[in-house]
């Protein structure tokens, strides 16, 4: 517990998308005892959950709560000195039922662009009676332990999926060793963070700013440079604009960004090929050549870094340099882009 709220208390300044899940899991109980005479049980459990979660570059953090369900079965409880058959048959198909609350936390490291998660699961169980067994408890709390693995959906998703299997053993219950091996689904809604960015002070004459077009305004298949729609529309008309003011601005330099993913040549090529095709846009709606550059700069200039599917998909964007005369064109210009930006995206 001590770790799990270490690591919690670290990871807490870069908190991601907070997420919320419902789901169900259950699967095999096994119960071993202590040698008193006590034979095995087995059977199966189910859990049904609802949990709460965030992400950090490397790490998921979730707590949660819901309703545990237990039978298991047993050749007896004890050894009976007798042969009575009634007696016998009793205790050859004794069937013992557990009800409990349950609360959990869970402390998971991602791998595979978020999609694998591993990691611990500690589970807490509530109830009247927790022993497995015949005999009543005095204890209300059980502690149970174990490590737990996620395969998920891109959290980039409004909706997603997992699949989870954890094995959990108990940490107090009496004179037994009580398994669980759980098989879960559980279906989820994230709500992604968005940052405002500051507002940018007052230009000066001849002054550079920035337009910083997201992967989902300025969006291009995977691994290729044709621009979709709406962004073509979007570039067009921006061009359209820029060639009926010239006054506004003096140049601008299109910047194509990749995220670190595949090979850095590659990369390097695909982000040039994407800064001119936007480009070629502005150009075929009659602005000069010598007023509008393309660069490209692969993965070099992430505006983070990480690995997480969020990180990745921030750092692939294409930026607009603009170079000013005025307050007044900077105005200009950032208002057009805004109203473009509102009509094609809804932003």
């Amino acid at each position: 517990m001590r770790i799990l709220t270490l690591l919690m208390l670290v990871s807490l300044p870069a908190l991601g998308a907070p997420q919320v899940w419902m789901g169900a899991s259950g699967g095999y109980t096994h119960i071993v005892p202590d040698g008193s005479g006590q034979t095995s049980k087995n059977g199966y459990h189910l859990f049904l959950d609802a949990s709460a979660e965030t992400t950090t570059d490397a790490w998921t953090l979730g707590l949660g709560a819901g309703f545990f369900y237990s039978r298991v079965y047993s050749d007896g409880e004890r050894d009976f000195p007798t042969e009575d058959p009634d007696i016998v048959r009793e205790q050859r198909n004794l069937r013992i039922e557990t009800r409990a609350g349950s609360a959990h936390l869970a402390a998971r490291y991602r791998l595979w662009d978020g999609h694998l998660e591993a990691g611990l699961l500690v589970r807490n169980l509530f109830g009247s009676s927790l022993s497995f067994s015949q005999d009543k408890d005095s204890s209300q709390s059980k502690i149970f332990l174990g490590p737990q693995v996620v395969l998920k959906t891109d959290a980039q998703s409004a909706w997603m999926q997992r699949v989870d299997l954890s094995l959990t053993t108990d940490m107090n219950v009496p004179k037994r060793r009580v398994y669980f091996l759980a098989a879960g689904f559980a279906l989820g809604r994230s709500w992604p963070v968005t940052e405002t960015p500051p507002s940018a002070p007052a230009p000066k004459e001849g002054e550079r700013f920035e337009e910083v077009l997201a992967d989902k305004v300025i969006n291009f298949p995977s691994g290729k440079s044709e621009l979709q729609e709406p962004a073509a529309t979007f570039l067009k008309e921006l061009g359209q604009f820029l060639k009926q003011h010239p006054e506004h601005w003096q140049s601008m330099t299109v910047e194509g960004h990749t995220d670190k993913k595949g090979k850095f040549d590659y990369n390097m090529k695909l982000s040039q090929d994407r800064a001119d095709a936007v480009r070629r846009v502005i150009l075929d709606q009659g602005n000069s050549k010598d007023r509008v550059q393309a660069q490209g700069f692969g993965p070099t200039r992430p505006l983070k870094d990480g690995d997480s599917p969020e990180i990745l998909a921030l750092n692939r964007r294409v930026v607009i340099v603009f170079t000013i005369n005025s307050r007044e064109g900077r105005n200009q210009v950032s208002a057009e882009i805004k109203r473009l930006r509102q009509k094609y995206f809804g932003e």
